[in-house]
């Protein structure tokens, strides 16, 4: 009962402290909810729409239009403009005032007529590589749609039965199927791993902060004396506080997830907690280790700053890990959020059973272990007080 009470008068401390500078407000709560509502805001379309593109229409017959207008009605694509050459495309696409550009030649009509097939280009901005290539796809399934259409309508013309004429449009007919995201939602994908990503951020920092901070300002001894001199129970009743605020931020996402975005959730509520409440654990410990191997509050804040940047292009998210070179592949797995992706991925998203994720749970479990590593360190930072400059001048 004592030990309870000294943690719980040691967070009392830490509150006080909070509520004594705007700066705990906007770092915990106002930025983290602003970062939460941006990012749900702007991936809650799914997917992007209605890009412009322009059409170069060099025919000008009625096929030539209709090609244009079914270009126009898909959902991907929106017909800004129709230009008068190549170079004339070629040119706003340079400028960014469209996307993508069609070029129907000249005697298209007469030579789709003649069974000539005729060659219609597409040219489009692959830099911007997400729009690139949902611009190809959706390009290439219209062309293709309408091309297969055109074959239809000869043979039909020729007094071709539809049997006959479908087993030669499409000799081989395909059953795809999308699994686990069938509208093919953007935001299942990217918010959910960068709503996490960015939350690690704050989280970090501030474990580094509030630590960091009473080394700086030396009232470090004033804490430890309030937790019996323990620093198990000084870590604890410090952190207890920003623990539960983090887990409700992280509860908040999830809500905007998958309540608000209408994200898929194949899991209990349960497990959805337990994943969240490791998620932030794992990273207060990686930042009690931060400011316990280095005991100098700007050292650690670039370190945990670094650290947590590094997870966006290592963790797998932008990038598959098993395309990176060995030694990346193993670096991938010091990040809490690659296994907290997996468990999203396999429990979450595809609500495959447990055994898939366990390795995952376990890996986050490991994480809570790295104070220990350094925690006689961190003592020692504590009672002598800006420990790295007193060891350089020594």
């Amino acid at each position: 009962m004592n030990l309870i009470t000294t943690i719980l008068e040691v967070s009392k401390r830490e509150v006080n402290r909070m509520t004594s500078r705007s700066l705990y407000f906007f770092a915990v709560l106002l930025f983290p909810v602003l970062t939460i509502l941006f990012f749900a805001s702007l991936f809650k379309e799914g997917v992007p729409e209605k890009m412009p593109i322009a059409i170069v229409d060099l025919d000008q017959t009625a096929t030539s239009r209709k090609i244009s207008r079914n270009i126009d009605v898909t959902p991907l694509s929106n017909v800004t403009a129709s230009l008068q050459s190549e170079s004339e495309a070629m040119s706003a696409l340079r400028s960014g005032r469209i996307y993508g550009f069609v070029v129907l030649p000249e005697n298209l009509q007469a030579d789709i007529m003649a069974s000539r097939q005729p060659t219609i280009s597409y040219y489009y901005q692959n830099g911007f590589l997400i729009a690139g290539g949902l611009m190809q796809n959706d390009l290439t399934l219209t062309l293709h749609t309408l091309s297969g259409g055109i074959n239809i309508q000869k043979r039909e013309a020729m007094g071709q039965s539809e049997d006959y004429i479908m087993a030669q449009v499409q000799p081989i007919q395909l059953s795809t199927h999308q699994l686990f995201n069938p509208t093919a939602n953007y935001s299942v994908y990217i918010s959910t791993i960068v709503l996490p990503i960015m939350l690690q951020l704050f989280i970090l920092m501030m474990t580094v902060y509030s630590i960091g901070i009473e080394i700086r300002e030396k009232t470090s001894r004033e804490w430890l004396r309030a937790s019996g001199k323990s620093i198990a129970v000084a870590l604890t009743g410090k952190l207890l506080p920003y623990t539960i605020i983090f887990f409700i931020l992280m509860m908040f996402q999830n809500f905007m997830l998958y309540k608000v975005m209408l994200i898929p959730m194949q899991t209990s509520v349960g497990w959805l907690i337990l994943g969240s409440l490791m998620f932030v654990l794992a990273y207060q410990a990686i930042g009690i280790f931060c400011i316990g191997l280095l005991p100098l509050m700007r050292h650690a804040l670039n370190l945990s700053a670094f650290y947590g940047i590094l997870a966006l292009t290592l963790c797998g998210f932008s990038f598959p890990v098993e395309a990176m070179p060995p030694v990346f592949q193993y670096w991938a797995s010091v990040f809490p959020v690659r296994h907290y992706m997996h468990i999203f991925q396999n429990q979450i998203l595809t609500g495959f059973e447990l055994k898939y994720s366990v390795v995952s749970y376990l890996y986050l479990s490991v994480f809570l272990l790295l104070p220990l590593v350094i925690i006689n360190r961190l003592k020692s930072a504590l009672v002598y007080q800006n420990f790295i400059e007193n060891v350089h001048k020594n």
